[in-house]
């Protein structure tokens, strides 16, 4: 479970960022940014995002963004990288990430389909 004290630590080990890692998002960024990547690309999955999101809304929005924005960037180097983010909150939204809108899977495109019936 992710916490605005333990965050930084957890991106770093699970994506083996160096020691010098600074553990803010501007660094998060930076060492987002220079990963080299052993095949063709790699994918970020966030579980129950959404617990992280009602407790830091700004900082989820930001690390979202910041994939995004790489993302784009590592298209343009033949690169690949995938951020999939699964919530159980069927409204959870962000504004535009990377200058995007992050879109529901065509299975839950409709309300009815997230589990929001009566709500």
């Amino acid at each position: 479970m992710w916490e605005k004290d333990n965050y930084h630590k957890e991106l770093a080990k699970t994506l083996e960022f160096p020691e010098y890692y600074g553990e803010n998002l501007d660094a998060f960024n930076d060492c987002l940014s220079d990963m080299i990547p052993k095949n063709k690309g790699f994918v970020l999955a966030f579980r129950n995002y959404d617990i992280f999101t009602k407790k830091h809304p700004d900082i989820a929005f930001h690390i979202l963004d910041i994939i995004q924005i790489n993302s784009w960037r590592f298209l343009i180097e033949g690169t690949v990288l995938l951020g999939i983010v699964q919530s159980n909150d069927g409204k959870l939204s962000f504004p535009p990430l990377g200058g995007m809108d992050a879109d529901w899977n065509r299975d839950e495109w409709l309300n009815t389909n997230r589990g929001l019936r009566g709500l």
